[in-house]
């Protein structure tokens, strides 16, 4: 059964041979400050789950995730939650499936948002933190982007849920929508397991199905005390990543655009500006499958690169800088203009209008996120023209 968020976005099936990396929190570093973990942890006891005493919430640089609070062995449960929890699946002989079961999940989800403290799931939705998705921006947010993708995509999920389940987007609708985006997997939404961070270099934790309902377990060796624990989302771009979980992947990032001649490039950008133009199927593969260090992923790359043509990284060059060019603020004017919008949250006046403050919050999100791209693309392409620069030097002393 194809994961419900890949379902959702069906028609971006090209971008599926890219892969993302969740922002790396310092777990050594992390602060447990989540008081709700631990309500939600004996109210999945008192149904029946399981959760492993040596995990826990860890908090660093606004990010929250779940870190080990000592060494956890390899294929350690870390959770079990019956199918009576789930929201979506109901057993191992009945699993969500097609666009009707999405659509339950999502309104069944909004009817218990909507009971509050009656609905038996409370524990569970009010631990939820939701990001502020593209979906839910306005206008002005939206143009932010200077038509980078997600900008025309924006609503992709909204339009979704108002065709194919004609139901009311209300307010707890709405919130029901983007958890089920961005925290949904293939059995529907899963309490305490959604709370785990995505990196698909560092995954060292997988979802199984059982007979009473799922299991969260230790993958690919022991984990040690103070990491943090991983999942997959699956293979995306960062502008799918942004638009359905509203964050930029640290690294590698996998990042697409398409020229003023109408040629479509991508390209995947590691740390100190290492960058695989026109990656191929079996290098994503080859990276997916694989549990490398910075070092070894950067080589894979560097091999990579110095088997294209010149002509490629010539033309990946010039097509960049038309890019960049195209764009109507530089990366230093955007730099300014987001400086000044983060100190107009300052402004007194706001803390009376949460409307407000979300709106300039999603409008500096969106000028971040159009730096991020500006400066990746920026990146990559000095990269591949050092890399040209080389093959030329090499073509040369051949002939010599």
């Amino acid at each position: 059964m194809r994961n419900p968020r890949s379902s959702i976005a069906a028609g971006l099936c090209i971008l599926l041979l890219f892969f993302s990396f969740v922002e790396i929190i310092d777990a050594a570093n992390y602060e447990s400050t989540d008081e709700g973990f631990a309500r939600l942890v004996n109210w999945m006891s008192q149904h029946g789950g399981q959760v492993d005493t040596r995990i826990d919430v860890g908090i660093s640089n606004g990010v929250r995730g779940i870190v080990a609070t000592a060494d956890i062995e390899d294929g350690s449960q870390l959770l079990f939650c019956p199918w009576e929890l789930i929201i979506g699946s109901t057993s191992i002989n009945n699993q969500m499936n097609g666009e009707a079961d999405m659509c339950k999940v999502v309104q069944d989800m909004a009817d218990e948002i909507r009971l509050g403290t009656r609905s038996l799931w409370h524990p569970y939705l009010d631990h939820i933190e939701l990001p502020r998705l593209p979906a839910m921006w306005d206008q002005a947010a939206i143009d932010e982007l200077q038509i980078i993708p997600p900008s025309q995509d924006a609503t992709r999920h909204i339009r979704w849920f108002q065709q194919a389940c004609n139901g009311p987007l209300d307010d707890a609708a709405m919130r029901a929508l983007v958890a089920f985006i961005s925290r949904a997997n293939e059995v529907g939404m899963t309490p305490i397991y959604d709370l785990l961070n995505h990196h698909n270099g560092k995954r060292n934790a997988k979802l199984s199905i059982v007979e009473g309902g799922v299991q969260l377990l230790v993958v690919g060796g022991p984990v040690r005390k103070n990491e943090q624990l991983y999942l997959s989302y699956g293979i995306k771009t960062a502008s799918t990543m942004y638009r359905d979980y509203g964050f930029v992947e640290d690294w590698p990032s996998a990042w697409n655009f398409r020229s003023k001649t109408g040629d479509n490039f991508a390209f995947v950008l590691f740390p100190d500006g290492v960058a695989a133009i026109n990656p191929t199927g079996d290098l994503l593969k080859n990276i997916w499958h694989s549990n490398m260090s910075l070092i070894e992923y950067q080589a894979l790359v560097e091999m990579h690169m110095r088997n294209l043509a010149l002509a490629d990284l010539e033309r990946f060059v010039v097509s960049a800088r038309g890019h960049l060019d195209g764009f109507p603020t530089t990366l230093k004017q955007d730099d300014v203009i987001l400086e000044d919008k983060r100190i107009s949250l300052d402004n007194p006046s706001l803390s009376a209008s949460s409307v407000d403050r979300s709106s300039i919050e999603d409008l500096v999100s969106a000028i971040q996120y159009r730096s991020e791209f500006k400066r990746a693309l920026n990146s990559a392409m000095m990269y591949a023209d050092a890399m040209g620069k080389s093959l030329k030097e090499h073509i040369s002393n051949q002939d010599l």
